[in-house]
């Protein structure tokens, strides 16, 4: 798919073009050469064609206009609309001859531009939108080899931090559980990693993890949980103001001139170091709040600063995921939500349902027999059941698609069993009057399968939700 893409991309070249507009031209006037040829020794009174229905020249606009898009779909237009004149002309003898001027004459040439135009913007259009899917395809994939060279970056960290902690009492059971912890890709389950870390292996008693929310540094997790501490740091004055300002790893040593056991035991922070984002910017701050005095040496500084620098990656390697995943939660296809974040949006309904009492209901949608559909009329076969599902749904209703490819599902929120029922009946008319013949049988026109679960009591969630009603397709659907 890439490489016919890419091909087309090609296309859009200058000399690329040229050729290819060039051999449309070309095409065209053989084209209207063999068949004005034709009628000339078909039938010689009537070498234009006159009358004949459908006109042959649509053999020249059509394929032309649809394969070259513009402006070859222009020329071919314009080309079959004066060979049809000039025959005809030729045919009366005169170009004044008044039959010549008549509006029922003139339609077919005309329809020949108009159609010739009309057809290569389509095709120019559908280019367009191909080598935007190219550029959006590549977009993507720079996103994920970036994701890939710091996912390789933090399993380098990890390796260098594996090397500097030999000489700690943690075994490496230990630190590969919290190395394992640190690569995952969801925010939310890397703060409780990254202090687990510092505890293990900095040997840090008590730490927390700040991270950047409207401009404040509020507090995302704490080890202990339940210790006191600020909900959120001061950027204005002590540790925090130099990590902010400079972005480094700020230590209590820079503001005491004599750190004793017992001033550093009263003060709330003794080392904090910046989580960076991708451009360099502190996104949140690490901080060790209590450790023990032997252990707060030089070694340990460097481990805590090593220490933010892969928590750093790690978030950011998270962070990137979470917007490559949220940039392609629609099928491009279909324009319907993708399997994953259905369910996340099924969850956010049931909980809504439940909570205040409201009617859920869920349709699964499958054509009949979609496996002995052709696959090159796949696409098409599912464009046209989005469409007509989109046609009859409500705004707040949600179409998305199940892991099983061909089955859609709908989520209809503030509807009961018998109102899902009659919507899925409504959907079943709607398709099967479409009357789209996409299989091998020329006498056999697509139908849909439809099923139903319906949200009651509070047994089950979103996924048994979704089982129930894939599970009933086609069940008592007339």
């Amino acid at each position: 798919m890439r490489a016919r893409l890419s091909g087309l991309l090609g296309r859009s070249g200058r000399p690329g073009k040229r050729s290819v507009r060039a051999v449309a031209y070309a095409e065209t006037a053989l084209a209207l050469a063999i068949l004005v040829a034709a009628g000339l020794l078909i039938q010689p009174q009537n070498p234009g064609f006159v009358g004949v229905s459908p006109h042959p020249f649509w053999l020249v606009v059509v394929p032309i206009a649809a394969l070259h898009g513009s402006p070859p779909g222009y020329v071919a237009g314009a080309a079959s609309a004066l060979a049809y004149l000039g025959l005809a002309a030729a045919q009366a003898g005169s170009l004044a001859d008044p039959g010549l001027l008549r509006p029922g004459f003139l339609l077919e040439p005309v329809l020949f531009l108009v159609a010739g135009g009309a057809l290569g913007e389509l095709r120019e259009s559908q280019r367009r939108r191909e080598r935007d899917m190219l550029r959006r395809q590549e977009e993507l994939e720079s996103d994920l080899q970036d994701l890939a060279q710091r996912y390789l970056a933090s399993v380098e960290l990890a390796r260098e931090l594996e090397r500097r902690i030999v000489d700690q009492t943690s075994t490496v059971t230990t630190l590969y559980e919290a190395a394992k912890a640190l690569e995952r890709l969801e925010v939310e389950e890397l703060s409780p990693a990254v202090l687990e870390l510092a505890g293990s292996f900095v040997e840090v008693e008590s730490c927390s993890l700040y991270l950047l929310r409207d401009g404040r540094f509020v507090l995302e997790a704490g080890r202990p949980e339940g210790a006191p501490r600020p909900g959120e740091l001061d950027t204005g004055s002590g540790l925090p103001a130099i990590v902010a300002s400079e972005r480094r790893t700020a230590t209590v040593h820079e503001l005491l001139t004599e750190p004793t056991p017992g001033r550093l035991a009263r003060q709330p922070m003794l080392m904090v170091a910046p989580i960076l984002s991708g451009d360099g910017e502190v996104a949140g701050m690490l901080v060790a709040e209590r450790m023990p005095f032997l252990r707060f040496t030089p070694a340990a500084v460097r481990l805590f600063t090593l220490l933010g620098d892969w928590a750093s990656g790690a978030f950011q390697r998270a962070l990137r995921f979470r917007q490559t995943r949220d940039r392609n939660v629609e099928d491009e296809l279909t324009g319907a939500y993708n399997h994953a974040y259905l369910l996340k949006r099924a969850e956010q309904e049931v909980f809504r349902s439940r909570t205040y009492g409201i009617p859920l209901s869920l349709l699964a949608l499958r054509a009949e027999d979609f496996e002995h559909i052709p696959e090159i009329r796949l696409p098409g076969v599912l464009r046209t059941l989005s469409l007509v599902f989109r046609h009859h749904i409500r705004p707040i209703d949600v179409l998305g698609k199940h892991a099983e490819e061909g089955t859609f599902l709908l989520l209809l929120p503030h509807l009961n069993a018998e109102a899902a029922d009659d919507l899925a009946a409504r959907l079943r008319r709607e398709v099967e009057s479409f009357g789209f013949r996409p299989f091998e049988e020329q006498d056999r026109i697509l139908r849909l399968r439809t099923g139903r679960a319906t949200l009651s009591g509070t047994a089950g969630g979103a996924r048994e939700l979704v089982e129930a009603a894939v599970d009933s397709l086609g069940k008592g659907d007339g």
